[in-house]
């Protein structure tokens, strides 16, 4: 029987090796794996509406000033632009650029490659159950 908490082990040595990956995966097109995953975000929520700084935080989990760091960084390489709203000065959405458009669709296709590469031999069935449990395990991790 494996032990519960070599679990956690294995969890942790997954994800840094699929962040390191996602990151030699995203380098190749001048971007960071998060850098990668930032502009994927912005890219599927502004499809919904206008996008703000908050929802990003939310959307990472970390604190606003990150973000904050994380915006800049992305809009110095001109793939996003801050927008400001006309009702409250003090907030700007967050739009990609023309060039912001096309690198996420270089990086977004490279990373799709090697995301159905990592899982080809789990069937649907076990995709859903790994999923089920990462879902409880980041639910767990909130309580407190």
């Amino acid at each position: 029987m494996v032990d519960r908490i070599e679990v956690i082990g294995v969890l942790h040595k997954v994800d840094n090796q699929i962040k390191r990956k996602i990151d030699q995966v995203a380098l190749k097109h001048d971007l960071t794996g998060i850098q990668a995953f930032f502009l994927k975000c912005i890219h599927d929520k502004s499809s919904e509406g206008d996008l703000f700084q908050r929802d990003l935080e939310k959307m990472f989990d970390i604190r606003r000033s990150s973000v904050s760091t994380m915006i800049s960084c992305v809009e110095k390489k001109g793939y996003i632009k801050r927008v400001s709203i006309p009702t409250d000065k003090r907030v700007n959405k967050i739009i990609l650029t023309e060039e912001g458009m096309k690198k996420h669709e270089e990086v977004d296709a490279d990373l799709k490659k090697y995301k159905q590469e990592l899982l080809k031999d789990f069937s649907d069935e076990e995709i859903k159950l790994l999923y089920n449990i990462l879902e409880r395990i980041s639910d767990s991790t909130k309580k407190e």
